[in-house]
């Protein structure tokens, strides 16, 4: 396993992960894209497997963003993106990124439980008011809302350290050999230490991601998830340098 350090950028590098991974992206528009639909079209297929479907996807998870992360250095030295990078993750470290994805998957489940048992049937009731908002009053949406605020608070506490730790996990197995194990403890560690710039990325991004889900067809997901592998990438590069490790 190679020694790193982490790097301390400003605030504004978060900023500038953005920026680059929108270069990175502009230099093969198209292929980034074949190469997301590729990826959106096995994702649904999996998804339509009766009862594990959903399952399935998250515990794949990291073998798409790692192919992602080869495809990105790829383009970072010059070289094409082709959809065949979506591969190489599981060639070269499937069973350590699958143990990723237990992880998150497993995670995802505990979370969800925790939620369910402080929310219980108002949680049931939001996902129902969100689909058809106009069907309650504004009483009623209010007393759900209250009800299912702290389960929400709950999962949000919870999901948030499971984000950070998965974050740069899959590039840390891939590009730094890794163990699953130290791969997330250095992404959350990492995502804590420079909790600024990951801030500032996270909040344009969610913005972004918005404004991506709006535009029709999923054309703008086509868009929204290649850049946001790129400028991923760049975040890893610009945080994980190499030197003596310290803990």
């Amino acid at each position: 396993m190679e020694r790193l350090t982490v790097a301390r950028p400003p605030s504004a590098a978060g900023m500038e992960w953005l920026k680059q991974g929108w270069r990175l992206f502009k230099l093969w528009p198209i292929p980034w894209m074949g190469m997301t639909a590729a990826a959106f079209l096995a994702i649904f297929g999996i998804s339509m497997l009766p009862m594990v479907g959903g399952a399935v996807v998250e515990l794949l998870s990291p073998l798409l963003v790692a192919g992602y992360m080869f495809a990105a250095r790829a383009a970072d030295q010059g070289e094409p993106v082709t959809f065949l990078y979506l591969a190489e993750g599981a060639k070269r470290h499937g069973r350590p990124l699958l143990l990723l994805g237990l992880v998150y998957l497993v995670g995802g489940l505990l979370i969800g439980q925790a939620m369910q048992m402080l929310g219980g049937s108002s949680l049931q009731e939001m996902v129902r008011m969100a689909q058809d908002p106009a069907s309650l009053s504004p009483e009623a949406a209010r007393s759900v809302l209250d009800q299912s605020l702290p389960a929400v608070l709950v999962g949000l506490a919870l999901y948030t350290p499971l984000l950070m730790a998965t974050w740069f996990a899959p590039a840390l197995v891939v590009f730094k050999d890794f163990s699953p194990v130290n791969a997330l403890w250095w992404s959350l560690w990492t995502c804590f230490a420079n909790w600024r710039p990951v801030l500032l990325y996270s909040l344009a991004m969610s913005v972004i991601a918005a404004l991506a889900i709006l535009i029709p067809f999923g054309l703008g997901l086509l868009v929204f998830l290649p850049w946001a592998m790129t400028s991923t990438y760049f975040a890893f590069t610009q945080q994980f340098v190499a030197g003596r490790s310290e803990q």
